[in-house]
């Protein structure tokens, strides 16, 4: 009760009195009146009662240390929370029980080694700890994190706050603190860190912590005069593979490639997910030397075809390069030059590096001149066909020819297909420019028949002509105008075409029943499955000539080349191997199956008239 002092005093007081009075009067010694001892009693009470309040103020301050201190031993006993102390005279150091929880010690055992305090640190944690004990005995406060081995090796995380105490003369004689066990906290910390620095689904950092390791290491190469480089990668054709495969193919086909760019770098690289199917590099202190000798490891680690739930999936990476600080000083310009640098390694075939090309004003406005040429190349006859035979290789004579596109420029000479379609492709002009290489090629082939050359026509189709809703009809009025046979005319289509599966597989069929042949251009060089291929109406597939270049030099390329004979000829498709530049190659070729072929060791592409000739000495009647 909050006055039970202040009651019992005046009650005892008054019992005492009356007590007394009894007795005295019992002695008959009483010789004051009954009024008076009462009044004199009354006026004591206050008295009595001020005693009582400080005899009840007195329970009451032991009982609330006796609770806060209760609360104390329970907040630091049991919640990984203690009590530290460090007598710096006699080395010693005293800890509540609570330590027990985090370290797995008793506090028995920390007080009697003095060692276990500094023993039990993380190695890489050793300096922190050192720097707040300097702190500490320098006289100031100190607050510090660091990692702390259990009794069973687990690690755990401590948050520890630390004053000193000093002597009358200012010197450190002892060292008082609080430590929390805050590891639950670090997970969480952890755990926020990876969604905000990290990709989910490969694991690899993503384009923020990419962004500002960049701008950190170009500030290091500056103060340093050094070199880094950025490197930007584009997989080549993962639209179709997610598209036609799934993405749940696609996803684990990303964090495959992710696993196989990793590799090829060094350990003080930083590979990062930019986003859907681009990654990008940060390589510090590095020459041009060594971003071409890891841009080409990165290129063979894509040799190998990717195992994946659906069978065996192949694709290939675009690169670019950009250099710091010759092609930009800072992380935005970097990144942005290293992008277009990929875009030209698509522009020249996909599967290659490029180093960024600065465009200074000669090379815009030569790209102007191009773009605006395109129509006029039509019109004034500046466009014309070359032809480059086919032939079956065990024999060496042509069956066929495929029909490639030329132009001279009247102002910039001989242009490229390579540095021209792409121009043509992105403004739509190469609708027009494919119609007509379409009508020449079949009137081509059709002069040829006319004079007794019974040759086939391959004619190449960009992805956006197969797209155009007039294709196939455009396709029968060429056969038409020209008189050709259907079937003395194939297209070569390249997986591009395949995105939209269900429209591709619909155009195919039409073209199919028309009766023109099919063929799947560049296969080898990003195609994902031939499960895919084997539920289209194809005729045949080309092996690219970067397998052909390397097939007697690189035992991955060869051991590819046979894997893709055998795939072709059980799916009953023929095969054809383009870029052949000497015998070997073609005795490799043809004692693994592959018996048809065209290169530069048969004939270059030539002008109608040259081929014209090659063809009616060694023309075999097909």
């Amino acid at each position: 009760m909050k006055y039970i002092g202040r009651i019992g005093v005046c009650l005892v007081s008054i019992i005492i009195t009356l007590i007394w009075i009894m007795y005295r009067q019992v002695a008959g010694t009483l010789v004051v009146t009954y009024e008076e001892i009462i009044i004199f009693t009354l006026l004591l009470q206050p008295f009595l009662w001020w005693l009582g309040k400080q005899y009840d103020k007195s329970k009451d301050t032991a009982k609330r240390q006796e609770l806060q201190q209760k609360e104390v031993e329970s907040l630091f006993n049991n919640s990984g929370t203690f009590l530290w102390t460090i007598d710096e005279n006699e080395k010693k150091v005293i800890v509540s029980k609570g330590i027990e929880d985090t370290f797995g010690f008793s506090a028995e055992e920390f007080e009697q080694n003095f060692d276990l305090w500094i023993s039990r640190t993380c190695p890489e944690d050793e300096g922190k700890v050192q720097e707040h004990y300097d702190r500490l005995l320098s006289g100031g406060p100190s607050k510090c994190e660091w990692r702390v081995f259990r009794k069973d090796g687990e690690i755990r995380w401590l948050e520890v706050f630390g004053n000193p105490i000093f002597d009358n003369s200012g010197h450190v004689i002892k060292l008082n603190g609080v430590a929390y066990d805050v590891t639950e906290r670090k997970k969480m910390e952890e755990k926020l860190e990876n969604f905000a620095y990290y990709d989910s689904l490969t694991g690899l950092p993503n384009r923020r912590y990419f962004k500002q390791a960049a701008r950190k290491a170009i500030e290091r190469c500056e103060g340093n005069s050094k070199k880094s480089a950025i490197m930007f990668i584009d997989l080549d054709r993962f639209k179709f593979i997610n598209d036609t495969m799934g993405h749940d193919v696609g996803d684990e086909l990303l964090k495959k490639v992710s696993h196989r760019i990793s590799r090829s770098v060094r350990d003080l690289d930083v590979v990062a997910r930019h986003g859907g199917d681009e990654f990008i590099i940060l390589f510090e202190d590095i020459e041009e030397a060594g971003a071409i000798d890891i841009a080409t490891r990165i290129l063979d680690q894509f040799n190998s075809p990717f195992l994946l739930e659906g069978g065996k999936f192949f694709t290939t990476p675009s690169i670019g390069i950009s250099m710091y600080p010759k092609d930009g000083k800072d992380t935005a310009a970097l990144i942005k030059h290293a992008d277009n640098a990929m875009y030209i390694a698509k522009e020249r075939g996909k599967n290659n590096f490029q180093f960024y090309i600065y465009e200074d004003k000669d090379i815009f406005d030569r790209k102007v001149k191009i773009e605006r040429g395109l129509n006029d190349a039509l019109i004034n006859g500046e466009l014309e066909l070359h032809y480059q035979p086919k032939v079956y290789l065990p024999s060496g004579k042509p069956y066929g020819v495929e029909a490639l596109i030329r132009w001279k420029h009247p102002e910039l000479g001989m242009i490229p297909p390579i540095e021209f379609i792409s121009i043509a492709e992105k403004t739509g002009f190469i609708k027009k420019i494919g119609d007509w290489v379409i009508q020449e090629a079949c009137a081509q082939a059709k002069s040829w028949k006319n004079s007794g050359l019974n040759v086939k026509m391959a004619v190449n189709v960009s992805s956006v002509q197969f797209e155009d809703d007039f294709f196939v009809e455009k396709i029968r009025q060429a056969l038409t105008d020209s008189g050709l046979p259907p079937e003395h005319l194939g297209l070569e289509i390249t997986e591009s075409v395949m995105h939209d599966l269900e429209r591709t597989t619909a155009t195919l069929h039409e073209l199919k029943r028309l009766g023109v042949k099919v063929s799947v251009d560049d296969f080898g060089t990003g195609y994902s499955s031939l499960n895919v291929l084997s539920s289209l109406p194809i005729d045949l597939v080309k092996i690219d000539q970067s397998f052909i270049r390397e097939v007697l030099t690189d035992p991955n390329k060869a051991s590819l080349v046979k894997s893709m004979i055998t795939m072709v000829e059980d799916l009953e498709f023929d095969l054809i191997a383009e870029g052949i530049e000497n015998e070997l190659q073609v005795n490799f070729l043809t004692k693994n199956g592959c018996y048809l072929g065209q290169g530069y060791l048969y004939s270059p592409p030539l002008p109608a008239e040259e081929v014209e000739k090659i063809l009616k000495q060694q023309l075999t009647t097909v």
